[in-house]
């Protein structure tokens, strides 16, 4: 397994696992939902295993889909405020 997922690719899995949907997540990152399979399918690739599993329109987290989508969400968090800190912003 590679040891580097971008950060875009963090961000994207965690709004899908949030809307369970291609459709609705593809839309809150502005993307085709194609793209966003493509880009879910490459990072399950990448993992060796399967974060998501199909339900008839939806999708639904594995078991390791909700270990790795809550690692996911702190590490976005932390380069978030990494980041803000990086561009002098005080909250």
């Amino acid at each position: 397994m590679s040891e580097f997922i971008a950060i875009g690719l963090k961000r994207a899995a965690i709004i899908l696992a949030d809307e369970l949907d291609y459709a609705r997540a593809a839309e809150h990152l502005s993307i085709p939902h194609t793209e966003l399979r493509k880009q879910i399918s490459a990072l399950e690739a990448q993992l060796y295993f399967h974060i998501f599993k199909p339900r008839q329109r939806k999708v639904e987290l594995t078991e390791e889909g909700q270990f790795l989508i809550k690692a996911f969400r702190e590490a976005v968090a932390l380069h978030d405020r990494s980041a803000g800190k990086a561009s002098g912003d005080t909250q």
